[in-house]
């Protein structure tokens, strides 16, 4: 199974993202947090640490006020299952450095700008990490 998560702080985006992987068939029930916080809050509740089965993607923004995309990320790796982890940064930013960035991160299988297009979901449900999910 495959939960999908996503991480922006403007309601907005998240509302169209939301619409979005509905509409493209990558998650029925995606879940959506406007922190970084509250989304590892509920990766770190007791009842998910122990889902071995569970996988997860994960689409982040990168600027958030009080934890960043990278600042989550970082608190991911020390998760216990990072590896059914893979993130996709969803970003406003436009700066090469942070597609650098994002290439650092073993669980970081994409880099979108927003926003999320329909182009963007189908090159999504291809990416080998999670291709047998769709």
């Amino acid at each position: 199974m495959l939960e999908v998560i996503l991480v922006d702080d403007d309601d907005i985006v998240l509302m169209m993202q939301k619409k979005m992987v509905l509409r493209c068939g990558i998650a029925s029930k995606p879940l959506a947090f406007k922190s970084a916080k509250e989304a590892l809050d509920y990766l770190n509740h007791p009842k998910m640490i122990k889902d071995f089965e569970k996988r997860y993607l994960i689409l982040l923004d990168i600027n958030m006020p009080e934890m960043n995309g990278w600042e989550f990320l970082d608190e991911l790796k020390k998760h216990r299952l990072y590896g059914n982890m893979n993130v996709i940064m969803v970003t406003s930013s436009i700066d090469q450095k942070d597609r650098l960035k994002a290439k650092n991160y073993q669980r970081v299988i994409d880099y979108i700008e927003k926003p999320v297009t329909i182009k963007h979901c189908k090159t999504l449900k291809q990416l080998e990490p999670i291709n047998s999910f769709f």
